[in-house]
């Protein structure tokens, strides 16, 4: 019998965000027979659980923080090599900044033979702070160099990963996939009845805006708020959802609560039945700060719902401006008003870009695509020949 391959994906937090969706997506795809699949996490959530769920193993590593600490992060970074060195995994596979970081580091020092990084949008230069943005950028040069493959989800993550040191012959462009089959466009009756089940939206001239995401600085939910207040006030057939939770949850409930349309914006926390709240969205919005390639517009524009996104690298790479959704120029809440209101009155347009968006998934962006080409990756890279 041939020996599995044992790969160690590493995360930080145990939230079912789009970067923990993309590791369980990749985890679930892997032949339990052909691999022996670990993931590590902080802490216990529902990430943990969905792991578990699908026959993963589980390794907590408490020590791992988003914040800079100089004693934590060596504390992690102690951690993660030990429990390398213990398990002796063929494949380490890291994701996002921080964990990266450390994982990757970790993972040269315990003698890992294969190194795998995926960037989900580089955050150090949307980074205000000179110097905190330079060393960010050092701490990603330095784990590019022991990185054996950089997946990036875009052509402009390449070009920066080419500065931080990484050559071509190191990286993968692989873009996300979704399941189609899941995320996929309700029929007429179903979506009106799913509507007024999930929003309480009777009529089928009321227009149902979201965004699903986390409540953090990243996804710029502040934004999304301040256009729809905006917007609430204009048009009194348009209500807007937020699926998903955060630290600024309270702040943005407290600007809501003060404009008065409470009633028509809300927040709904984190759900486990997004594919069945997208099929009843008319509209996703999602107006990020700095992406890699974000599964929500994936997911959206899989179920038909045209995307409203703020112009950076990761969302343009994926909305096309007028073809099959619109962008906005980033933080500019005023251009986010008038884009809304533009696919609001425009039922015809609103369908025109949702038959294309579903297409260019369809067509291109597909999860079983995708994990064909990550596997190939692991073993490719695997049988490397030594140095």
């Amino acid at each position: 019998m041939t020996r599995r391959i044992k790969i160690i994906h590493v995360q930080l937090l145990p939230l079912m965000s789009g970067v923990q969706k993309v590791s369980l997506d990749e985890l679930a795809r892997l032949d339990d027979a052909c691999y022996e699949r670990i993931g590590v996490c902080k802490c216990e959530g529902e990430f943990t659980e969905n792991l578990r769920r699908i026959g993963v193993r589980v390794h907590l590593v408490p020590e791992l923080e988003r914040a800079i600490s100089p004693t934590r992060d060596t504390q992690a970074y102690r951690a993660l090599r030990d429990f390398f060195r213990k398990e002796r995994p063929d494949i380490v596979h890291t994701h996002s900044s921080k964990p990266g970081v450390l994982g990757r580091l970790a993972a040269r020092s315990a003698g890992v033979p294969l190194i795998v990084h995926t960037v989900h949008g580089f955050a150090f230069p949307s980074e205000p702070r000179k110097v905190v943005r330079s060393i960010f950028k050092v701490l990603e040069r330095l784990a590019g160099r022991v990185t054996d493959k950089m997946i990036v989800l875009n052509d402009t993550d390449a070009t920066i990963a080419l500065d931080l040191g990484v050559p071509s012959s190191r990286q993968a462009v692989l873009p996300n996939g979704v399941d189609t089959d899941i995320y996929a466009p309700a029929e007429r009756e179903h979506r009106l009845s799913l509507r007024k089940a999930a929003f309480g939206i009777d009529s089928p001239d009321h227009v149902a805006l979201g965004r699903a995401a986390r409540l953090w600085h990243q996804k710029n939910p502040q934004c999304f708020v301040r256009a729809a207040i905006e917007v609430a006030r204009k048009r009194a057939n348009a209500s807007f959802f937020m699926i998903g939770d955060g630290e600024l949850r309270g702040e943005l409930e407290a600007t809501v609560q003060s404009s008065g349309h409470a009633s028509r914006i809300r927040i709904l926390g984190w759900r486990s039945d997004v594919p069945t709240l997208l099929k009843g969205l008319d509209i996703a919005v999602l107006p990020s700060r700095w992406e890699g390639m974000p599964l929500a517009i994936l997911e959206a524009m899989s179920s038909a719902v045209p995307v409203i996104a703020s112009d950076i690298p990761g969302n343009h790479h994926l909305v096309r401006e007028g073809n099959d959704g619109r962008l906005f120029p980033l933080d500019d809440a005023e251009a986010l008003v008038a884009a809304l209101i533009d696919l609001i009155d425009n039922p015809v347009k609103r369908a025109r870009l949702s038959a294309q968006a579903r297409a260019k998934v369809v067509a291109d962006y597909t999860l079983t695509a995708r994990m064909e080409k990550l596997k190939a990756i692991y073993q490719t890279v695997l049988h490397k020949p030594p140095e």
